[in-house]
Order: structure tokens, then C-alpha cells, then sequence
């Protein structure tokens, strides 16, 4: 009996303690899965307990000091091409100016001769034969003359007296006139004679160069041979063109900034002097003429010079490159660097400058001032920037 008392208490044990297992078993499951959905990973790739995503850094644009602009003060400018030989301001070709056998030269190419200089001489002996004959001819006439006016004079008496008659004195009286006009026809004779006599020793009408030389002493030579070249090389004129188109802003007194081949190290400056008045046929070129100084004589005639005529000009400006100029709906900007920045800084513009390059500003901006000098379309206000390459 108590065996069966025991065996029925153990029986009736078991069930609680599968129950306590299954508790216990169902506790572990719930732990298991809340870890699994824990550290499961994230749509976006993170656990569970990943820290919060970071924002992106900010795009730094690179610059160049090429594509920067110093503001700056300046003479701002408008012109033109100019090109052009030069020449001579002054030359003159000398020409005998009585026929005779050259007696002397006394210059060669390249020497300098002062003004008055004796040049060339021609024998004189066949002039001064001439002269002198001219002259004697003239005191001939001249004496005669002194004694038509003394055979007048007694003429006259007599008719005064009744002595002679007035046919006599009429026929004194006209052989005087006949006299007195030989007489003036010699003594201009004998003033071309005595000119013809100086011309027979050529001088130099000014101070230059001799550019040519024609002839050598033995040389027979008539009026009007070609015996020197002369050259005033102190100033010398640029014969060049410019597009008619600007012919209404051309003017004397206009300043020409000039590189002389063969001469690339040194600068010239010249000022128009002449301007013609029609173009060369067949093209838009307007001859134009600008006067050099040669002060120190390094130009010679027959060189290639270019440059550029400055048509207009203003001095104290701002001016900045014309790429540097941006619009929009609020009006005309330009991107200053402040900073690590690219700030939008409007600006007031007052012209263009040399042909549409450079933009004259009247405000918005100060000597100092750093821009961005070309259209950089990805480069915008507020753009973080760094300078490169300094």
C-alpha cells in the first residue's frame, strides 16, 4: 500500500517539471530573437546601434593666380593696329643746278654734314669768263650811256636858245632811252652770271646725313643731274594705315606706341602728324603719318615698325578683364574673393575699353580687391575656393 502511495506521488511530479522546462525553454527563444532583431543589419547597412550618418564635406574649387584679377588704378585705353615703314621727316635729292665738269665732292654715304656745309663744287672758269665778259659789256654800255645824257643835255641848250632844232632833241632824247634799257639788260645779265657763279659751289641746305652720291670729281654734269641725297635723320615719319572704319576718331597730335624690328628691347613713341584724307583704292586702309623723334639715332630709314595708336584714353580707372563681367536678373556682378570664398559683388560699369577687352567700373569695388578673372560657369557665389600654384 505505501509502495503504491509512492509510485503515485512521483507519478503526479513529473508533469511540473516539464512544465518549469518549457518555461524556461520558452524565456531562452523570446532572449534569442530580440538579439537577432538587435543586431540585425540596417537597410542602409548599419547595425542597430550605429551612430547617426555624417553630413558630406563641402566641394573646394581650385584656383590659379591666372584666373585671378588684381583690382588696380590704370590708364585705360582704346586702339588700333598700326604698321608701317619708316622714312626720312626731311630729304632732298640735290641737283646741279649749272652745267659744268664737277670739280670736287667733298662727303661720302653716311657722314654727317652741318648745315651750310660745302657739298660738291663744279668748275667755275667757263662761268667766270662769263661773268666777267658781262660785266665789261655793262661798263661799255654804261658809258655810253653817260654820254647820251651829256649829248641830252647840250641838245636841250641849244633848243632852248633856238640854236637847234626840236627834231634833234627828239632823236637825243630816244637814243638815251635806247641806251639806258641795254644798260639794265646788262646789269641783269651780269646778276645771272654771278648767281650762275655761286650755284657752281653746292652747300647743305640743312644739317643730315648724305643718303646718296651720284657723281665723283671729273664727272661733266648738266642743269638739273642728281649729285647728292641729304637726310635729316633727327626725326623720322611712319608712312602706315590704319581701317577706315575709324577714320571719324582720327586726329594730329594722337600718341603711337611703336616696336621697330630688329629693335624688339627698346620702345618708341611717336604722335600722328599727318592723316590723309582718302584711302588707298581697292581698300578700307587710310594712310596715316606719325613723327618719331631719333634723339638718339638708333632708327634708320627703310624699317619695319608696329604698334598700336591710341585713339582714346582715360587715366585713374578701374578697369577689369571683360571675362571677369557676369549678369544676372539683379544686374552686373563680379565673384570677389574674401576669404575661402567666391562672394557675389555687384558692380557699376561705366564703358568698354580696348576693343570690348577691358570693362571700366565706377563702383563696387577697390584697388586690392581679388577677383575671378574668367567664365568659370561651375564657379558660383558662396563656392569655397583655394589658391593653387602661388
Amino acid at each position: 500500500m505505501a509502495l503504491n502511495d509512492a509510485t503515485g506521488a512521483e507519478t503526479a511530479a513529473r508533469p511540473r517539471r516539464r512544465g518549469r522546462v518549457f518555461l524556461w525553454l520558452g524565456v531562452g527563444a523570446i532572449l534569442i530573437g530580440a538579439a537577432v532583431v538587435f543586431l540585425r543589419p540596417a537597410a542602409d547597412g548599419t547595425t542597430g546601434d550605429a551612430a547617426p550618418e555624417e553630413t558630406p564635406a563641402p566641394v573646394v574649387m581650385q584656383l590659379l593666380p591666372s584666373e585671378l584679377y588684381a583690382v588696380r588704378t590704370g590708364t585705360l585705353s582704346d586702339t588700333v593696329q598700326i604698321t608701317g615703314t619708316l622714312v626720312p621727316a626731311r630729304s632732298l635729292s640735290i641737283p646741279a643746278e649749272v652745267s659744268g665738269r664737277i670739280d670736287s665732292v667733298k662727303f661720302r654715304v653716311g657722314d654727317q654734314v652741318p648745315e651750310g656745309a660745302e657739298l660738291a663744287t663744279i668748275d667755275v672758269e667757263t662761268l667766270r669768263n662769263r661773268l666777267e665778259q658781262s660785266r665789261a659789256t655793262a661798263e661799255a654800255t654804261r658809258a655810253q650811256l653817260v654820254l647820251a645824257e651829256a649829248q641830252l643835255q647840250r641838245t636841250t641848250d641849244l633848243v632852248r636858245r633856238g640854236v637847234s632844232s626840236t627834231s634833234a632833241l627828239e632823236t637825243e632824247a630816244a637814243n638815251l632811252s635806247q641806251i639806258e634799257a641795254n644798260y639794265t639788260a646788262l646789269q641783269r645779265q651780269v646778276e645771272t652770271a654771278e648767281d650762275d657763279l655761286s650755284k657752281a659751289r653746292i652747300t647743305a641746305p640743312f644739317a643730315g646725313v648724305i643718303s646718296a652720291r651720284s657723281v665723283d670729281p671729273g664727272t661733266y654734269v648738266t642743269l638739273g643731274t642728281e649729285l647728292l641725297g641729304l637726310v635729316d635723320m633727327t626725326a623720322l615719319d611712319l608712312e602706315g594705315g590704319v581701317p577706315a572704319v575709324h577714320a571719324t576718331r582720327l586726329k594730329p597730335g594722337q600718341r603711337v606706341d611703336l616696336v621697330v624690328d630688329g629693335l624688339a628691347d627698346h620702345r618708341f613713341e611717336g604722335v600722328i602728324d599727318r592723316i590723309a584724307p582718302v584711302a588707298v583704292s581697292g581698300t578700307r586702309v587710310l594712310p596715316v603719318f606719325a613723327r618719331i623723334e631719333n634723339t638718339d639715332g638708333l632708327l634708320k630709314g627703310g624699317m619695319f615698325a608696329s604698334g598700336t595708336l591710341v585713339l582714346e584714353e582715360s587715366t585713374d580707372g578701374i578697369g577689369i578683364p571683360a571675362d571677369a563681367l557676369r549678369e544676372d536678373d539683379e544686374g552686373s556682378y563680379v565673384l570677389k574673393i574674401t576669404g575661402d570664398q567666391a562672394i557675389r559683388q555687384p558692380v557699376g560699369v561705366v564703358r568698354s575699353w580696348n576693343r570690348g577687352r577691358v570693362v571700366e567700373i565706377s563702383s563696387g569695388l577697390e584697388p586690392g580687391d581679388t577677383i575671378v578673372a574668367l567664365k568659370m560657369e561651375r564657379l558660383q557665389s558662396g563656392a569655397t575656393v583655394s589658391l593653387v600654384g602661388r
